[in-house]
């Protein structure tokens, strides 16, 4: 296709426009990046660090340090230690005028000065409640960032092992709270005063810990704390760490077999021979006590706080001795060929009346059953059940009776004092265990909802 020659002239002349244009924007960027080098670098720190600048003298009379943690993840909190042992930065801002040059038009293009701790005034804090190292936070490896209107950035990594007093009222349904104390070393709460930033805790790089979850995390309700060390004030900040504990681990591990081991405890009384009632108690009973030992090198030796699971494991293994101690008496009674006194027969029958209640066939009824025999009134079948003599019903007597003083004997007084005491027992650990679990469920409501 042809072209006019006008044409042909004005498109070379819009494209070589356009390649200017393009060729000093080029230059422009190119221009305003190369103002920057190493060399400019150095020479703003030799002017800013002069002769002037001392690391022992405070930027102003009061220093205003803004800190903030980086929480990385929980590695353990030990109820037994009561150690909480973390890792993350904790970090700290405050405004340095001799370190600025953002009014230097010389020095415009650079953004950031990266220096070290030695060269640089750095406000003196350490973890209070560290229960491994008391020593001022610092970390020479780590530069400090300073920005052009003078902000300098001190960030310390690393993993922090605190004292942390632990509840253990509820345990293992038990939440706590931890805290991490800073303070100031050698300067007083009119030199450095410590404040959160705007976001105390930064949870975004996280990781989930399996046993505790993370209800809050927070500066504490004051911001600024004194400590009073020698008639000087201190500042002093403290990080605020709530957890409760994943229970899913310990109701398969821990109490359900706890519940069901008390369950076991009162049908001893339902078995006949002596021999195996005595090894089943002390079975159920050893039990209990490696339970008890286990649950004991889990939480602290201390009395401040009394563990519900404790006390629930130290009643159920009082009723399992207790129960060998019944076993062994019941089988002496059982085997004794004396006569029974007056008052023993009273005993005996109150418990009777009692143990026969709504049951066919006690051995209260069959005496009674057993005299109607005699008199043709009832019969006894092949398996020792006593039925009317016409219509074939099965006799149950409203009141036990006895009809002599020697229906009852020392065989049937235990026998009684088998389901009475299993009847107790039974009711005794079923109550104690919904006393435990409605504490439980009212304080794991109480941190849920």
């Amino acid at each position: 296709m042809l072209y006019p020659k006008k044409y042909k002239t004005n498109m070379a002349n819009g494209l070589s426009l356009v390649v200017f244009a393009l060729t000093g924007v080029l230059l422009l960027i190119a221009s305003g990046h190369a103002q920057y080098s190493p060399e400019l670098e150095a020479a703003l720190l030799e002017e800013l660090y002069d002769s002037n600048y001392s690391t022992s003298v405070r930027p102003t009379s009061t220093v205003l340090v803004k800190t903030s943690f980086v929480l990385y993840t929980i590695n353990d909190l030990s109820i037994v230690d009561q150690t909480l042992s973390v890792s993350g930065l904790l970090s700290m801002k405050w405004m340095d005028k001799r370190l600025s040059w953002n009014t230097d038009s010389d020095y415009s293009d650079v953004l950031f000065l990266f220096t070290t701790e030695e060269d640089t005034w750095t406000p003196a804090v350490y973890v209070e409640n560290s229960v491994e190292d008391l020593s001022v936070l610092n970390d020479e490896y780590m530069p400090l960032r300073i920005q052009p209107n003078g902000e300098v950035l001190l960030v310390t990594s690393g993993v922090f092992k605190v004292s942390c007093e632990c509840d253990v009222t509820y345990y293992p349904m038990d939440r706590q709270i931890c805290y991490i104390k800073i303070t100031t070393g050698g300067y007083s709460q009119g030199e450095i005063n410590l404040r959160f930033d705007t976001e105390p805790f930064d949870l975004s790089e996280y990781l989930k810990n399996g046993e505790w979850e993370i209800l809050s995390a927070s500066g504490s309700s004051s911001d600024g704390l004194i400590r009073s060390r020698g008639g000087i004030d201190y500042s002093r900040l403290k990080f605020k760490l709530q957890l409760k504990r994943r229970h899913l681990f310990h109701i398969i591990n821990t109490i359900f077999p706890v519940f069901l081991l008390g369950i076991l405890v009162p049908f001893v009384f339902q078995l006949d021979e002596n021999g195996d009632r005595t090894g089943y108690s002390l079975t159920v009973l050893l039990s209990f006590a490696v339970y008890l030992t286990l649950i004991a090198e889990n939480i602290p030796s201390t009395s401040v706080s009394v563990c519900y699971l404790s006390v629930y494991l130290a009643t159920i293994l009082t009723l399992s001795t207790l129960s060998i101690l019944i076993v062994i008496w019941l089988a002496k009674m059982a085997s004794s060929e004396e006569e029974m006194s007056s008052c023993s027969r009273s005993l005996a029958l109150c418990f009777a009346k009692i143990s026969c209640c709504n049951r066919p066939s006690c051995c209260c009824r069959k005496s009674n059953a057993a005299t109607k025999a005699r008199k043709g009134e009832v019969y006894e079948n092949g398996a020792g059940f006593y039925f009317y003599k016409y219509d074939r019903r099965p006799h149950n007597e409203n009141v036990p009776e006895y009809d002599n003083d020697d229906a009852i004997t020392w065989q049937d007084f235990a026998s009684h004092l088998d389901h009475c005491f299993f009847v107790i027992f039974f009711f005794v650990i079923i109550l104690a265990s919904l006393v435990l679990f409605i504490i439980w469920g009212i304080e794991y409501e109480k941190f849920s909802s």
